[in-house]
């Protein structure tokens, strides 16, 4: 009697421990798989939806992972779960909100508590917490000159999967404190292209409009995967902030130039008259004697063409007809006036004009294109 009673405890023991682990079959999942540490539903929708034979009886969601909070808000039958690829069969709707979740991959746990007979059934599912991307720093080879395209390296984590699709950029402009100088003009974004991503760095290929030497960028960045940090999205319609962040990258010497060439009385001076003309920097001159930079960016050289038009006006500008004519910046300003006499207005009737130009340089004096060279064309009369 006493062995029977053993044998029908070990037997009833085994029974409940069989019942309590006993684990029912997923069959597949609809809706959200892959979440940001930080999610809210912004309406009363499931986040997901989760199919099962007799998933419909469950009792309570439970989870483990810190920030996860699961609740049900609709549980199906077959008959009631009429459509979608897994007609016929129990569904569980449920709706996530995660608060600072844990990274990595967070088991959630459906159970049906246990019955009269005794059972417990536990239908078990994954999803995918996602963490947000972290910037350390900006790596990219500085220029000597300035550019207008420049590779950068963002080193952090959770860049994979960049798209150069939705990368976008635009130049912090409207900040006193935030450097912007272009090689004269304005200048922006034309395009960013993503040319390679991995977990740690994300190298992208900046264009600009013009030729920069000091410039913020505030960079956009995204992933048409969901399942990494820069394409986990909150539920529609809630709007998806992008990954952003501000690189700023620069030349090694800012440079001085010509921004333009102005003329304060008109741009057409008569036979023998003096005429004025103002050539205007980018940036105020810097201190003389300092550098062979600050020297540079101070000094330009011009030509008056053709050279025989014109001559030296009494306390003008002193004007060299041979070759180029040096004027400096005084310093602090950005804007330098020259005077000279129209010598010749290059025949014609009284009244008639004809064109001439002004030519300048800065830093190089053999170049013919921007920035180094600027040219403006302007009007000699003929008069009695």
């Amino acid at each position: 009697m006493k062995s029977t009673r053993i044998w029908s405890v070990l037997v009833f023991v085994l029974a409940i421990g069989s019942q309590q682990n006993y684990a029912g079959k997923i069959l597949g999942t609809s809706g959200q798989t892959c979440y940001p540490i930080n999610f809210r539903n912004v309406d009363s929708s499931p986040s997901i939806s989760v199919y099962g034979n007799s998933i419909e009886n469950i009792d309570r969601a439970s989870t483990n992972v810190s920030g996860l909070r699961v609740m049900i808000v609709g549980k199906y039958n077959g008959v009631q779960n009429n459509s979608g690829p897994f007609a016929g069969k129990g569904r569980v709707d449920l709706i996530l909100t995660l608060a600072n979740a844990t990274p990595g991959e967070a088991t959630i746990n459906l159970i049906n508590d246990p019955d009269s007979d005794h059972r417990e059934e536990t239908f078990a599912f994954a999803i995918s917490i996602i963490p947000s991307p972290t910037f350390k720093r900006v790596d990219y080879s500085q220029p000597g000159n300035p550019f207008d395209k420049i590779t950068v390296t963002l080193v952090g984590t959770g860049f994979e999967g960049a798209s150069s699709g939705p990368a976008t950029g635009t130049i912090i402009k409207n900040d006193n404190l935030i450097p912007f100088i272009t090689a004269g003009g304005n200048a922006d974004i034309q395009s960013v292209r993503v040319v390679g991503s991995s977990h740690v760095d994300l190298q992208a290929e900046i264009s600009f409009t013009a030729l920069i030497q000091d410039a913020t960028v505030e960079l956009t960045f995204q992933s048409n995967d969901a399942c990494v940090p820069l394409g986990v999205r909150p539920k529609p319609p809630a709007a998806f902030v992008p990954f952003k962040t501000r690189v700023r990258v620069s030349s090694q010497n800012v440079r001085n130039y010509v921004k333009n060439i102005t003329f304060p009385n008109g741009n057409t001076f008569d036979k023998n008259s003096v005429g004025r003309i103002v050539i205007n920097l980018l940036l105020p001159a810097p201190q003389s004697g300092g550098s062979a930079i600050n020297d540079a960016n101070r000094r330009v050289f011009f030509k008056l063409l053709p050279a025989n038009a014109f001559t030296a006006a009494a306390h003008g500008t002193p004007y060299n007809v041979a070759g180029f004519t040096q004027v400096d910046a005084s310093v602090g300003n950005n804007n330098i006036p020259i005077t000279f006499t129209v010598a010749d207005c290059l025949g014609g009737q009284p009244g008639t004009t004809n064109t001439v130009k002004i030519q300048t340089w800065m830093h190089n004096t053999n170049s013919t294109l921007p920035p180094e060279f600027v040219e403006q064309t302007f009007q000699v009369r003929c008069t009695q």
